[in-house]
Protein backbone atom coordinates (compact mmCIF):
# COMPACT_ATOMS: atom_id res chain seq x y z
CA UNK A 1 0.00 0.00 0.00
CA UNK A 2 1.16 3.98 -1.07
CA UNK A 3 2.34 5.75 2.19
CA UNK A 4 -0.15 9.25 1.30
CA UNK A 5 0.21 12.67 2.88
CA UNK A 6 -1.58 13.45 5.60
CA UNK A 7 -2.20 16.99 6.73
CA UNK A 8 -3.79 17.66 10.28
CA UNK A 9 -3.70 20.29 13.02
CA UNK A 10 -0.01 19.47 14.79
CA UNK A 11 -0.98 18.21 18.15
CA UNK A 12 2.21 16.25 19.77
CA UNK A 13 5.36 17.58 21.37
CA UNK A 14 7.04 15.79 18.55
CA UNK A 15 5.30 17.64 15.67
CA UNK A 16 5.36 20.66 17.70
CA UNK A 17 9.34 20.51 17.70
CA UNK A 18 9.28 19.66 14.11
CA UNK A 19 7.29 22.47 13.20
CA UNK A 20 10.05 24.68 15.45
CA UNK A 21 12.93 23.12 13.72
CA UNK A 22 11.00 23.66 10.15
CA UNK A 23 10.51 27.97 11.16
CA UNK A 24 14.32 27.76 11.71
CA UNK A 25 15.46 26.53 8.42
CA UNK A 26 13.14 28.64 6.46
CA UNK A 27 13.29 31.71 8.32
CA UNK A 28 16.47 31.96 9.57
CA UNK A 29 18.35 29.98 7.12
CA UNK A 30 16.97 30.44 4.44
CA UNK A 31 14.89 34.07 4.54
CA UNK A 32 16.97 35.77 7.18
CA UNK A 33 14.38 37.50 9.10
CA UNK A 34 15.92 35.92 12.81
CA UNK A 35 18.74 35.18 14.21
CA UNK A 36 20.66 31.93 14.53
CA UNK A 37 20.83 29.86 17.36
CA UNK A 38 22.58 26.72 18.37
CA UNK A 39 19.42 24.72 19.42
CA UNK A 40 18.09 25.31 15.66
CA UNK A 41 14.97 25.96 16.73
CA UNK A 42 12.32 28.96 16.21
CA UNK A 43 9.09 29.55 18.21
CA UNK A 44 6.88 32.06 17.19
CA UNK A 45 6.39 34.94 19.10
CA UNK A 46 2.69 34.70 18.78
CA UNK A 47 3.24 30.69 19.49
CA UNK A 48 0.68 30.72 22.18
CA UNK A 49 -2.38 32.15 19.89
CA UNK A 50 -1.01 29.87 16.93
CA UNK A 51 -3.05 27.21 15.36
CA UNK A 52 -0.42 24.86 13.15
CA UNK A 53 -1.58 23.15 10.19
CA UNK A 54 1.11 20.32 9.10
CA UNK A 55 2.14 18.25 6.31
CA UNK A 56 3.44 14.98 7.06
CA UNK A 57 4.83 11.96 5.62
CA UNK A 58 6.08 9.13 7.34
CA UNK A 59 5.82 10.79 10.39
CA UNK A 60 8.47 13.68 8.87
CA UNK A 61 6.27 17.63 9.48
CA UNK A 62 7.29 18.94 5.91
CA UNK A 63 5.29 21.64 5.67
CA UNK A 64 3.61 23.46 7.54
CA UNK A 65 1.43 27.35 8.15
CA UNK A 66 0.13 28.81 11.65
CA UNK A 67 -3.27 30.25 11.60
CA UNK A 68 -4.51 33.00 14.30
CA UNK A 69 -7.80 33.93 14.60
CA UNK A 70 -6.86 36.19 17.19
CA UNK A 71 -6.39 39.86 16.97
CA UNK A 72 -4.27 41.71 16.58
CA UNK A 73 -2.63 39.98 13.94
CA UNK A 74 0.93 40.45 12.82
CA UNK A 75 -0.55 42.87 10.24
CA UNK A 76 -2.11 45.03 13.00
CA UNK A 77 0.98 45.95 14.08
CA UNK A 78 2.54 47.16 10.58
CA UNK A 79 -0.04 48.39 8.75
CA UNK A 80 -2.13 51.38 10.30
CA UNK A 81 -6.12 51.06 10.02
CA UNK A 82 -5.71 47.59 8.41
CA UNK A 83 -9.30 47.44 8.09
CA UNK A 84 -9.44 49.91 5.54
CA UNK A 85 -7.74 48.22 3.11
CA UNK A 86 -9.92 44.97 3.21
CA UNK A 87 -12.81 44.21 1.69
CA UNK A 88 -15.85 45.44 4.12
CA UNK A 89 -17.92 42.87 5.51
CA UNK A 90 -14.72 40.57 5.91
CA UNK A 91 -14.18 38.12 9.13
CA UNK A 92 -10.58 37.53 8.61
CA UNK A 93 -7.85 35.13 10.41
CA UNK A 94 -4.09 35.37 9.68
CA UNK A 95 -1.67 33.05 8.36
CA UNK A 96 2.03 33.14 8.83
CA UNK A 97 5.12 31.01 8.73
CA UNK A 98 4.17 29.06 6.34
CA UNK A 99 6.82 26.59 4.94
CA UNK A 100 7.44 23.94 2.84
CA UNK A 101 11.03 21.99 2.89
CA UNK A 102 12.71 22.84 -0.07
CA UNK A 103 13.27 19.46 -1.45
CA UNK A 104 9.56 18.77 -1.30
CA UNK A 105 8.43 22.18 -3.36
CA UNK A 106 6.96 22.28 -6.47
CA UNK A 107 4.63 19.50 -5.34
CA UNK A 108 1.05 19.56 -4.19
CA UNK A 109 1.83 20.28 -0.34
CA UNK A 110 1.09 24.23 -0.44
CA UNK A 111 -2.06 23.67 -1.86
CA UNK A 112 -3.27 20.29 0.53
CA UNK A 113 -2.18 23.05 3.49
CA UNK A 114 -4.58 25.94 1.25
CA UNK A 115 -7.41 23.36 1.03
CA UNK A 116 -7.12 22.66 5.28
CA UNK A 117 -6.93 26.62 5.65
CA UNK A 118 -9.97 26.59 4.18
CA UNK A 119 -12.13 23.81 4.90
CA UNK A 120 -11.38 25.30 8.75
CA UNK A 121 -11.67 29.14 8.13
CA UNK A 122 -15.22 28.50 5.92
CA UNK A 123 -16.43 26.04 8.69
CA UNK A 124 -16.27 28.99 11.30
CA UNK A 125 -17.42 31.61 8.68
CA UNK A 126 -14.31 33.22 8.14
CA UNK A 127 -14.02 34.85 4.19
CA UNK A 128 -10.98 36.30 4.25
CA UNK A 129 -7.73 34.76 4.86
CA UNK A 130 -4.60 37.29 5.50
CA UNK A 131 -0.69 36.58 5.04
CA UNK A 132 2.16 38.30 4.39
CA UNK A 133 3.64 36.76 1.47
CA UNK A 134 6.93 36.53 0.86
CA UNK A 135 8.13 38.40 -2.49
CA UNK A 136 10.39 35.20 -3.14
CA UNK A 137 6.59 33.36 -3.95
CA UNK A 138 4.26 36.37 -5.25
CA UNK A 139 3.14 34.14 -8.18
CA UNK A 140 2.41 31.12 -6.47
CA UNK A 141 0.10 32.62 -4.00
CA UNK A 142 -1.25 34.86 -7.14
CA UNK A 143 -2.08 31.36 -8.70
CA UNK A 144 -4.59 30.15 -5.94
CA UNK A 145 -6.13 33.93 -5.37
CA UNK A 146 -4.18 35.92 -2.91
CA UNK A 147 -4.54 39.44 -3.70
CA UNK A 148 -1.61 42.07 -2.70
CA UNK A 149 -2.46 45.39 -1.02
CA UNK A 150 -0.81 47.81 0.45
CA UNK A 151 3.00 48.58 0.04
CA UNK A 152 6.15 46.10 1.00
CA UNK A 153 6.85 45.53 4.70
CA UNK A 154 10.38 44.13 5.85
CA UNK A 155 13.47 45.14 5.09
CA UNK A 156 16.56 43.46 2.87
CA UNK A 157 16.13 40.24 2.09
CA UNK A 158 12.98 39.50 4.25
CA UNK A 159 10.30 41.62 2.25
CA UNK A 160 6.60 40.52 2.46
CA UNK A 161 3.92 41.52 0.12
CA UNK A 162 0.33 41.58 2.96
CA UNK A 163 -2.17 39.66 0.50
CA UNK A 164 -5.50 38.80 1.36
CA UNK A 165 -7.67 35.35 -0.34
CA UNK A 166 -11.68 35.90 -0.39
CA UNK A 167 -12.54 32.51 0.77
CA UNK A 168 -15.77 32.27 -1.59
CA UNK A 169 -13.56 32.84 -4.60
CA UNK A 170 -11.17 30.57 -3.82
CA UNK A 171 -13.32 27.71 -3.56
CA UNK A 172 -15.34 29.44 -6.41
CA UNK A 173 -11.84 28.92 -8.38
CA UNK A 174 -10.91 25.28 -7.95
CA UNK A 175 -13.96 23.63 -7.75
CA UNK A 176 -15.66 20.55 -5.36
CA UNK A 177 -12.18 19.52 -4.13
CA UNK A 178 -11.47 22.45 -2.18
CA UNK A 179 -15.27 22.20 -0.67
CA UNK A 180 -15.16 21.47 3.10
CA UNK A 181 -15.82 17.87 3.61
Amino acid sequence: MKERITIKFAETEDELTQVHKLNYETFVEEIPQHESNEQKILVDKQHEKNKYIIAVYRNEVFGMVAINDQRPFSLDMKIPELESYLPPFSKALEIRLLSVKSTNRGGKAFFMLAQKIVEWGYGLNYNLVLISGTTRQIKLYEKIGFKGFYKLIGSGDALYQPMYLDVIKFIEQHGDKFLPS
